[in-house]
């Protein structure tokens, strides 16, 4: 009996002991629910295979997740792992809130401009899954036998096809949104931040700048290509129902608008901007894991493991065949499946010409800039050159309260 009483407590330890061992791993991200769907489906591979890891994903909003991240690190009830772009790196860095993964996962593997995109202050916090996030050129095969090369030939394609009676457009694309912005800003040599004193300024009151806005507005008010105003779904709208002849959107349009316009879709890179003979050089981006700051021991050792199973091949080839994404692992980018699927093969193409998205804290003062100067000019409240003044003034005035933050009520 005294046996038999022993054994039944030794039972009931072992049930707490043994759901200790599970490890539960918060995952947050932000991303369209196709996304979240195809997330899943890694996690459920992952934990089949690790059956003492727990992945539970989360979705919230952009700025949602950004702010509670940042909040839950006082908690420590946060995200272990974030799914998310390479412009947070430097705020979260900066906030303490996350830990560099330069010894999490095998750099080698990895493409360099992938690991540069969430380098800051020498160190890489965020571990690449893929790469992308850039403008391209959309048209038609039917419409246009080849892309254009230069501004100039986009605009004479754009003029003849452009009829403002019929509210047909050669060129539809986000025009206020300062990410559209940028390729025209590189086309004139210019760029939103500058690395002075191993610090970044935010530039924007510049000669190129004021070209660059001088020339979208051209691109509206003296080719007349374009509509007088035009938001995301609007260029999207007037391309689908073929009153636009181009359009410039990401890549993550390009399964959305294949499954819609078919076969008959083309992607090239952006042209040559005639007038300077440089590229309209888009920023990239990609889709990155961070790491809690607060991880270590048995927990950090499991994210490790989905770090690793993330950056495989099986997981790599689903990024680009499922999300028609850009993998960051150089070998599976290499792998000739992937290089025979056309709009994707286009895309590989287009991304060597974009440069990587600064991930400084600085760079989210310098969208709040220029998003106010396009607006400003674009609707006439001001000229170009008081446009671009204000729009310096903005970043500016941001970026002291970003580096500088006032006290919150609950400290007060």
């Amino acid at each position: 009996m005294r046996l038999l009483f022993h054994s039944l407590i030794l039972l009931l330890l072992q049930k707490p002991l043994q759901a200790q061992d599970v490890i539960t791993l918060n995952l947050w991200e932000q991303d369209p629910p196709s996304i979240g769907q195809e997330i899943d489906k890694w996690i459920a591979v992952f934990q089949k295979n690790h059956p003492k890891i727990r992945i539970i994903r989360q979705h919230y909003e952009n700025e949602t997740l950004r702010t509670k991240f940042l909040r839950s690190a006082a908690t420590g009830d946060g995200a272990d792992i974030v799914y998310g772009p390479n412009d947070v790196a430097g705020v979260f860095a900066k906030a303490g809130v996350i830990q560099p993964v330069d010894t999490l996962f095998t750099r080698k593997d990895f493409t360099e401009s992938s690991q540069r995109m969430t380098e800051v202050d020498g160190k890489i916090w965020g571990a690449p899954l893929s790469e992308g996030a850039h403008l391209l050129l959309y048209y038609r095969r039917s419409q246009v036998k080849e892309a254009p090369k230069t501004t100039k030939d986009l605009i004479e394609k754009a003029q003849a096809y452009t009829d403002a009676k019929s509210q047909r457009y050669g060129l539809a694309y986000y025009m206020s949104e300062p990410f559209w912005f940028i390729p025209f800003l590189s086309g004139f040599g210019g760029w939103p931040l500058i690395e002075k004193d191993k610090a970044h300024a935010v530039t924007i009151d510049t000669a190129e700048t004021r070209q660059a806005l001088h020339y979208v507005m051209a691109l509206r008010d003296t080719w007349k290509i374009t509509p007088a105003e035009c938001d995301f779904d609007c260029a999207k709208s007037l391309f689908l129902s073929k009153r636009a002849l181009f359009h410039i959107s990401g890549d993550w349009e390009l399964n959305a608008l294949r499954d819609q316009v078919g076969q008959d879709l083309a992607v090239a890179p952006l042209p040559i901007l005639s007038e300077t003979g440089r590229m309209l050089m888009p920023m990239m981006g990609g889709r990155f894991l961070y790491v809690n700051a607060t991880a270590q021991g048995p927990k950090l050792a499991a994210i490790r493991k989905f770090i690793e199973f993330s950056g495989s091949p099986l997981v790599q080839k689903r990024i680009a065949k499922q999300l028609a994404s850009i993998p960051a692992a150089v070998a599976v980018r290499q792998d000739p499946a992937l290089q025979s699927i056309p709009l994707l093969k286009q895309s590989m193409e287009a991304v060597t010409q974009a440069r990587p998205m600064p991930p400084q804290v600085e760079m989210r003062a310098a969208w709040d800039g220029m998003r106010i100067m396009i607006q400003r000019a674009l609707s006439g409240t001001e000229s170009v050159e008081r446009a671009a003044k204000t729009g310096q003034k903005a970043a500016d005035e941001a970026l002291a309260a970003l580096r500088d933050p006032k006290p919150s009520a609950a400290k007060k």
